[in-house]
């Protein structure tokens, strides 16, 4: 069976739309957040939007995106297991038991207090699925190089705003024909899996800007050179040379083509991914899961 006939019985539609999200703890804005859209279709992927966009606009602009079959987030969707019983006894209330009880409680709570509440539990406790990625995911409690806890508050109240009847955060809720599904993706770990350097690209120094722009010059050509991963139901990668620059210049828009990337996967073929509960830890139903596409290649 050819690669166009196997794709159309899996996503159904011809023709669909995805995106992926890299978000920014910083404070500024618009901050380092990049969104970019795809349409995904027989012949692949193909990038269609590249903007930067600010964190505080991510919920809006997904919003006005019609049609959305499946996006990507590069942020943690939510909290260590033992920190949210923290928070839970710091309210004097039940543990929490359900994801949306976590996210409804951010809602109302000062970042200035989810700070001092990180601060006061002194660890950075990893969730399950951190530990447990192909590349181990940084705690959504890591408050340094970078900071993880502003992007974390922030991501989750994003989530939070979008409504339930569009949307699927998996995989807290389950998938619905119609809504959109909703992934926490991670590009290092999705790099990894295409058998591409996960490390090296992103900028720590300015002095290294020039160096990390051939980095990513070379992990794009890599992800662009997708034959073997066709074979293996992967979609083919398409980027018009005018985002060409914006990507090599900067590591969070190369990360948020990857989160799309990765999302277009999961909409291609599911199978590629791991179950949340293949691991059998329940604690994924109120940790997250991070989706990534499998030791496939060695390219």
């Amino acid at each position: 069976m050819g690669f166009d006939k196997l794709n159309l019985i899996r996503s159904g539609p011809t023709e669909i739309t995805i995106a992926g999200a890299d978000c920014s703890g910083s404070k500024e804005l618009p901050n380092e957040t990049w969104l970019a859209v795809g349409t995904l279709t027989g012949a692949g992927l193909e990038l269609t939007r590249l903007s930067k966009i600010g964190t505080h606009a991510l919920s809006a602009e997904i919003g006005k995106l019609a049609s959305l079959h499946s996006v990507g987030f590069d942020f943690p969707f939510s909290l260590p297991r033992d920190f949210l019983d923290y928070l839970a006894d710091k309210a004097e209330r039940p543990k929490f038991q359900e994801w949306q009880e976590v996210v409804e409680h951010l809602v109302f709570m000062p970042l200035e207090q989810f700070q001092d509440y990180v601060h006061l539990f002194r660890k950075e406790s990893k969730r399950f699925t951190d530990k447990s990625a192909t590349v181990q995911g940084v705690s959504p409690l890591h408050r340094a190089n970078p900071s993880m806890v502003q992007m974390t508050w922030h991501g989750m109240r994003t989530l939070a705003s979008m409504n339930p009847e569009k949307f699927a955060v998996q995989p807290f809720q389950d998938a619905v024909e119609g809504r959109c599904t909703v992934l926490e993706v991670y590009p290092r770990a999705t790099l990894k899996c295409l058998g591409l350097p996960d490390t090296g690209y992103k900028v720590k120094d300015k002095k290294e800007k020039d160096k990390m722009q051939s980095v990513r010059h070379h992990l794009l050509q890599g992800l662009l050179s997708s034959r073997e991963r066709v074979k293996h139901g992967i979609p083919k990668l398409f980027i018009p040379q005018k985002f060409e620059h914006f990507i090599v210049d900067s590591d969070n828009a190369f990360d948020a083509v990857v989160a799309c990337y990765a999302t277009a996967m999961h909409a291609n073929d599911a199978s590629l991914f791991a179950d949340p509960l293949e691991g059998d830890n329940v604690d994924v139903l109120i940790e997250g899961w991070i989706y990534e596409p499998g030791k496939l290649l060695t390219v």
